[in-house]
């Protein structure tokens, strides 16, 4: 018989292996010799996922995996591995060869890494960041949640990492000067979570929409009632591309929804932002009319966001390409801005209109828990997506796609007949504790335009006014419904609930209904003393 190892180019052995997973792997590296090494193969662990072994990974396992893959690791999952500290990292990172203690002397194999996934790892410090920083120019993707130890210092280490892209810190000790560095280090960031960091103000969100002007996805649940509809101004002016946007837990009113749809007018956006927008124009000087007729700015203390490129910044804030112009000490009325990111001055020119655009290609927003939010704020961010309807019937998914108003009490029918008639493209939304829905409220949303082939979840948890009416309509109506919540919906039946089912046999129905009191005549008469004890 021909040996598998001689019937097979190594090569062809090396392509099998890469889709075995970490456990198989090991399985195979003990059958023979050759199987060993092909199995420790560098290229077998490009993606290396360690979270299935958390409790039982040491730093030396993060240390040989990082010797074992020859430069090859791109992607590394430690999630939730207590273990791991700052000295296993810095071992992975840095190539230490000329130390006595043994332990440091091996390859630094891990400077190409692009992905990496700390989150849970509770051990970690600012250290951590220091070494990524210095050591992994390549990093795209990274993950520190739930590092309660990682704070202000370490964001501005690893803002040397200007190819970062996603960036997750959410419970972490970070604050406003954290953002701030990071926003000014890697430019190119798509996703930010900052989930819990109670540190974060509406100024730190200033510096990422000021610098970010590319954001995509930013989460700001829990952070506290620091987050207010100023944030909201500044994501409006500073990041129009944004599609997904969490603001759950945080001080949001329908002022910020009217920001984030691009109908707050600029002078109570001026207002939030501390801007005096009444102060007289002044006349030119004649330096100011030489040349091409523009006042001049001096470059002299210039802030990082004039020079940058791109949208972001705030001279992208005023409308038709107008500029802040720096105020220089001959100047008596100098308009500041305390509340910018920058902290900008300009001179007493009439500054052009502030230009609140909106995010209009937001098709995600998280906003349980706001409960200042009423039907007002919503129905202008409904009404904000009229606009890309049109874009929505060529095929375009710029359109507002799910919607979570869970515990936003002031909400009402009003609120539903907007998505009803402005928004095609809803297939989740969350109504849970909105005790204002009614039947009616229900019926005109899946009659409008998601109704019938857009919505897929819906949940109506704690809705005491809804019956068995609503059911009805989602049963006849919503073709590709796929989930629906009714948990402590009092007016609602177990057999309006067996109607829906017959009606959507594939239908998850998510129901509780409390177990009724018996009456006291079925429980008897009880004794009251054990059977096995006689009266004497």
């Amino acid at each position: 018989a021909v040996c598998i190892n001689d019937a097979l180019p190594r090569e062809l052995i090396l392509k099998i292996f890469s889709y075995l997973d970490i456990e198989t792997l090991c399985t195979c590296a003990q059958v023979c010799k050759f199987w060993y090494k092909c199995a420790f193969d560098g290229s077998n662990w490009k993606r290396t996922n360690l979270f299935n072994f958390q409790r039982d990974v040491q730093p030396e396992v993060v240390e040989k995996i990082a010797q074992r893959c020859q430069g090859f690791l791109r992607e590394l999952i430690l999630r939730g591995c207590r273990n791991i500290n700052d000295d296993a990292i810095r071992l992975v990172l840095f190539r230490v060869t000329e130390l006595l203690d043994t332990s440091l002397r091996f390859t630094s194999l891990c400077r190409l890494i692009e992905m990496l996934d700390l989150s849970e790892c509770q051990h970690l410090t600012n250290e951590t960041c220091k070494y990524l920083g210095q050591n992994c120019p390549e990093l795209q993707q990274l993950s520190l949640a739930s590092c309660p130890h990682i704070g202000d210092d370490g964001l501005k280490k690893l803002s040397a990492c200007d190819r970062l892209t996603h960036l997750d810190v959410s419970w972490c000790a970070v604050g406003d000067d954290g953002l701030a560095a990071i926003a000014q280090g890697c430019p190119g960031l798509k996703e930010l979570k900052i989930m819990g960091c109670h540190d974060v103000t509406s100024r730190g969100v200033g510096h990422i929409a000021s610098r970010s002007c590319g954001l995509l996805l930013l989460s700001l649940s829990h952070c506290g009632q620091n987050i207010t509809d100023e944030a909201m101004v500044h994501l409006a002016m500073g990041c129009h591309f944004l599609r997904a946007l969490s603001i759950s837990l945080c001080q949001i009113t329908d002022a910020g929804l009217r920001a984030l749809a691009g109908t707050l007018p600029p002078s109570t956006a001026a207002e939030m932002l501390g801007i005096n927008m009444s102060v007289p124009s002044a006349p030119l000087s004649a330096s100011a009319h030489a040349g091409n007729g523009r006042a001049t700015r001096t470059p002299r203390n210039r802030p990082v966001s004039e020079t940058s490129g791109g949208g972001g910044g705030i001279g992208g804030f005023f409308a038709n390409g107008g500029t802040a112009h720096r105020h220089s000490s001959a100047s008596t009325s100098p308009l500041t801005a305390p509340n910018s990111p920058s902290g900008w001055e300009a001179s007493s020119l009439q500054p052009k209109p502030l230009v609140v655009a909106g995010c209009k290609e937001l098709r995600v927003l998280e906003a349980s828990q706001c409960i200042q939010i009423t039907d007002t704020g919503l129905a202008a961010l409904a009404r904000n997506c009229v606009n890309a309807y049109f874009k929505w019937l060529n095929s375009s998914d710029e359109v507002l796609e799910k919607l979570d108003l869970e515990y936003c009490s002031q909400v009402t029918d009003a609120t539903l007949i907007q998505l009803a008639t402005y928004c095609p493209r809803i297939n989740t939304l969350v109504l849970s504790h909105c005790d204002q829905i009614t039947d009616e409220g229900i019926t005109r949303l899946v009659g409008g335009l998601c109704g019938p082939q857009q919505l897929q979840r819906l949940a109506m948890d704690n809705c005491p006014l809804l019956t068995d009416s609503s059911l009805e309509m989602l049963g006849s109506v919503c073709q590709n419904l796929c989930q629906v919540d009714l948990y402590d919906c009092q007016l609602i039946t177990r057999q309006g609930i067996e109607n829906l089912k017959q009606q959507n046999p594939r239908l998850k129905i998510q129901a509780f209904f409390a177990p009724g009191t018996p009456p006291e005549s079925a429980l008897g008469h009880r004794r009251r003393y054990c059977r096995c004890c006689a009266i004497l």
